[in-house]
């Protein structure tokens, strides 16, 4: 006569390795939302470079624009530009900016027109993690500390 079921010690043992499972598996989804300010900080570097380019080429003064999730590059009439890639601005960004910011790069050299100093834009995503972009007075944009 066979006997169907498991033993105590299999239940046991099943158990034991989906508890360390848990513990290894787990910890990396609760970091899922740092990706998300991570691509918003990407796009908002990548749209700062590109309306410092455009400004360089000869485009006129070019304005950058973020406002909550949405980023702009326009030219100084308001024409919104394309973005590289295909895509045209506006774009959304998977987080939120804290504030706006409204910055305008100037033809002649690229750089941020007024700027005396550094203009940090935070952008927040929906699980609470921040990324910061640091955009230079000469018009870089960069990750991190504006300091």
């Amino acid at each position: 006569m066979s006997e169907r079921g498991f033993t105590l010690i299999e239940v046991i043992a099943v158990l034991i390795i989906a508890g360390i499972l848990a513990v290894l598996i787990l910890p990396r989804f609760m970091g899922i939302g740092g990706y998300s300010a991570n691509a918003a900080q990407g796009d908002v570097i990548a749209a700062a470079q590109y309306a410092r380019q455009s400004a360089l080429l000869g485009s006129g003064n070019i304005i950058l624009s973020v406002q909550g999730s949405s980023v702009t590059v326009q030219n100084s009439a308001g024409q919104n530009l394309p973005a590289p890639g295909g895509k045209g601005y506006p774009i959304t960004i998977p987080a939120s900016a804290q504030g706006s910011a409204t910055l305008i790069f100037t033809s002649a050299t690229g750089s941020v027109a007024s700027a005396t100093q550094t203009s940090p834009i935070t952008l927040i995503d929906g699980g609470g993690e921040s990324r910061v972009v640091c955009i230079s007075p000469t018009g870089l944009a960069y990750a991190g500390s504006c300091a």
